[in-house]
């Protein structure tokens, strides 16, 4: 079972018709909540989603069908926005709008990018996960077509990617 879980400070509203737990930075620290995020969420096979998205249609059962194929790997259904490719591996971890994690595995993530962020205490939470998921040999895939779009170029959960949030390729 998959469990889906939306990040966000609470100031937008995500409505989907998908069972999801929310997880609120109430404190404005996108680092830290998303490390405690992804402490807490590494108890499930997990989604984590960012609150300012547009889902695909048929996401849920569009998502699971992909994590069938991949059941033991990152899997990065919105990167590199504005790049053409196919889904595959990839040492090169950007963006975190949706994002899954096999049970177990975001712990082990969480904890390994607490020590990157001591050496790399201005960095995004992006940054930090794809600096840990190289410490630990990991590599992710990256999924096509996107399967999520940001809703438009704003972030209130701490991206400051500007205008390149928004892809073609959903």
């Amino acid at each position: 079972m998959i469990k889906f879980f939306v990040r966000t400070t609470n100031d937008r509203i995500f409505e989907y018709d998908l069972e999801y737990e929310t997880l609120i930075d109430l404190e404005r620290k996108p680092v830290k909540s998303f490390i405690d995020q992804l402490k807490y969420i590494s108890q499930w096979n997990s989604v984590l989603l960012e609150d300012d998205l547009i889902l695909c249609k048929d996401f849920k059962a569009r998502i699971e069908e992909v994590i069938k194929q991949y059941p033991d790997k990152v899997i990065n259904f919105f990167t590199r926005p504005n790049e053409w490719y196919t889904t595959h591996a990839s040492n090169n971890f950007l963006y975190n709008q949706c994002t899954y994690y096999p049970k177990g595995l975001a712990m082990v993530i969480a904890l390994e990018m607490e020590k990157v962020w001591k050496m790399l205490p201005k960095a995004q939470y992006d940054v930090l996960e794809c600096n840990a998921l190289n410490r630990l040999g990991l590599s992710h895939v990256q999924y096509r077509p996107c399967l999520v779009q940001h809703l438009d170029n704003d972030s209130l959960v701490g991206n400051t990617a500007g205008g390149f949030r928004r892809t073609p390729y959903f």
